[in-house]
């Protein structure tokens, strides 16, 4: 069913990772439906909503996709204090994206005021003839 009507609750879900490792283009795809192929880097923070149904509430996921270069890390660790959730995204056809994980981790857990869930996906599946790991 699709969801109809306002939300019955929301969730900030952070996305995070090393830059180019896919986050724009994961949450396009969740959100939109289609794979975007020229989707640039983004800069500092953007978001997109996306609306689903689970027994029978809707609930709406802000999505909030992070840029992953350094520069942009002291603007984009705000966004982490008031989420509901972290999805540490990481390149499987990049083995260094893989070994900042825990970089990652330890930056999120020492700025969120509550303990969050952070799941960790491994990205660009599809390119494993490329894979480093």
């Amino acid at each position: 069913l699709e969801p109809t009507g306002p939300p019955d609750r929301t969730y900030k879900v952070v996305f995070a990772g090393d830059a180019a490792v896919g986050k724009s283009c994961f949450i396009h795809r969740f959100c939109k439906g289609v794979f975007a192929v020229n989707l640039g880097s983004t800069l500092g923070v953007d978001f997109q909503v996306k609306t689903i149904r689970i027994d029978m509430k809707n609930i709406a996921l802000q999505l909030w996709d992070t840029a992953g270069q350094e520069r942009f890390r002291s603007m984009t660790t705000n966004y982490f204090r008031r989420s509901d959730g972290v999805i540490l995204v990481y390149d499987t056809t990049n083995e260094r994206s893989f070994l900042n994980v825990r970089h990652w981790m330890d930056s999120i857990e020492g700025l969120s005021t509550k303990k969050i869930p952070i799941y960790i996906c491994g990205n660009k599946v599809d390119l494993r003839e490329e894979a480093t790991m």
